[in-house]
């Protein structure tokens, strides 16, 4: 019973922030637009698992002395450059 009131709560909090920003779309468009870009969560998991699969393959055994910073470095650069030249 306490779970089922803590989902609905949650529910009900979700489409009062929903609400919000329909109602005020308009004059604070711009706000809006990034909210609701940034808000939304996606509908598969493909991004995650390339990620981990990059990570995998930056890591192998060729590569064991790369530092977590380079890594991170490299991981984005190569999201970067698939998304600019379709890799």
């Amino acid at each position: 019973r306490r779970e089922r009131r803590a989902i609905e709560q949650y529910i009900n909090e979700l489409h009062e922030h929903c609400n919000f920003w329909q109602l005020h779309r308009i004059e604070l468009y711009y706000l809006y637009k990034y909210a609701s870009y940034h808000l939304i969560s996606p509908a598969t998991s493909v991004a995650s698992e390339s990620a981990f699969s990059t990570a995998s393959y930056l890591l192998r055994k060729q590569r064991s002395r790369l530092t977590p910073e380079n890594l991170s470095y490299s991981m984005f650069l190569k999201d970067k450059l698939s998304d600019e030249f379709s890799i």
